[in-house]
């Protein structure tokens, strides 16, 4: 008999998720690829396509670029004032 599913215990606490995207793209090299990200994530721009695949496909990459700019705009001003847990 199978076992129920279970949350994954390693699952960071969404803060902690938040400030770990901020940080991630924090810096010259993050900004540089924030950037890269804006222009293949069509943020800036239309995901338009006449060819409905490649309209699927641009709005997948939208999505994620997104969901990105989202995680990254939820740490907030915390990650700044927020004591770094791995050095202490």
């Amino acid at each position: 008999m199978r076992e129920p599913a279970q949350a994954h215990p390693e699952q960071p606490d969404l803060a902690d998720l938040h400030l770990a995207y901020a940080r991630t793209f924090e810096g010259e090299a993050g900004r540089l690829v924030l950037a890269d990200l804006s222009r293949q994530g069509f943020l800036r721009e239309t995901s338009f396509s006449p060819d409905p695949q490649r309209a699927a496909f641009n709005e997948g990459r939208r999505s994620l670029a997104l969901h990105i700019r989202r995680m990254i705009e939820g740490a907030g001003p915390r990650r700044q004032s927020r004591p770094d847990s791995v050095g202490g």
